[in-house]
């Protein structure tokens, strides 16, 4: 109700002669208008109420805020006192490896000095205790030798032990047939060694010979053959390990091997000619045949047990 309303109702009660309807009608219209008051201040005070309960979240909110920033600065402080520490412990550590480096590099130094200079002195060393590319001796070769006790050793070539130690040289590296030397190289050094393919694959193909059997590259004789290598068996091997060759090409380069091994192993590897069967087709296969009796430098014949009987027989050369 508006104040030109409530001066009306003012007046008509100041006014005696006023009818006493309009008087009423103008009462009710007061108490009507008061209830409305009474609403709007209720909803009001419900109205601050709610925003004072906001206010109050919000106090706690910031003071939790507060509170968290000033633990988050308290442990960034902590984590920054750690960095720092770490940090030292690092420069710490670092100078100490470096110092431990330094230290093992000349203790090496010392060491490889003095295994120099007992192998210039004829002294035979054991070559799992030798770093040959940094011993350095006159003439700035080692020789790799076996001896009797089976353990391999480093020697300045020719020198005899005078202390005997490990009794007498089965075999020196020099004593190898080439195409056991080629075997001690790994792939990469016998690709760079190697002056033919044929030669490399020669080197590769007496490696597997430690591996005999049915799905092996080698099968194991009987009787007077301790093992021998079809020139088919060889050929696919050759189409495994190398990649990009046709099957024509690995039947060459089986042929050419077996002339490398024969000719590496020189003669140790007899070459036969067999008769053999396919698909309705007869012909004839090289065969590497390494006989029982044969002496390889370095290695001992050992005597065979009971094994599988060859699926054809052929003498070597």
């Amino acid at each position: 109700m508006s104040d030109a309303a409530l001066s009306s109702i003012a007046a008509a009660v100041d006014d005696a002669d006023a009818p006493v309807g309009e008087l009423l009608d103008q009462l009710q219209a007061l108490t009507e208008h008061i209830d409305d008051l009474k609403q709007t201040i209720a909803t009001q005070d419900d109205r601050i109420d709610d925003l004072q309960q906001q206010v109050d979240a919000l106090k706690e909110d910031r003071d939790a805020a507060e509170t968290k920033r000033a633990n988050d600065r308290e442990r960034l402080s902590e984590l920054e006192e750690r960095v720092d520490e770490t940090e030292n412990q690092i420069t710490n550590a670092k100078a100490h490896r470096e110092a431990l480096v330094r230290k093992t590099n000349a203790r090496d130094d010392r060491i490889e000095e003095l295994q120099a200079r007992e192998l210039e002195k004829g002294a035979h060393l054991l070559a799992d205790n030798v770093d040959q590319d940094r011993v350095t001796v006159e003439g700035n070769k080692l020789e790799r030798i076996t001896k009797d006790d089976g353990k391999h050793y480093f020697r300045v070539p020719g020198e005899d032990d005078a202390l005997n130690r490990g009794g007498a040289v089965a075999h020196a590296t020099a004593d190898l047939l080439p195409i056991q030397r080629l075997a001690r190289y790994d792939d990469e050094m016998l690709a760079s060694v190697s002056n033919r393919k044929p030669d490399e694959l020669a080197g590769k193909a007496w490696r597997e010979r430690d591996q005999t059997g049915r799905h092996h590259l080698w099968s194991s004789g009987s009787g007077e053959i301790r093992a021998y290598l079809d020139a088919s068996d060889l050929a696919e091997w050759i189409r495994v390990k190398e990649a990009g060759v046709s099957k024509k090409y690995s039947q060459e380069l089986a042929r050419r091997t077996m002339d490398a091994m024969h000719e590496l192993s020189k003669n140790r590897l007899g070459k036969t000619k067999r008769q053999r069967s396919k698909d309705g087709l007869t012909y004839q296969e090289t065969r590497l045949v390494l006989k029982a009796d044969v002496d390889l430098p370095g290695e001992r014949v050992s005597e065979r047990t009971d094994g599988d009987p060859a699926t054809d027989t052929a003498a070597g050369e």
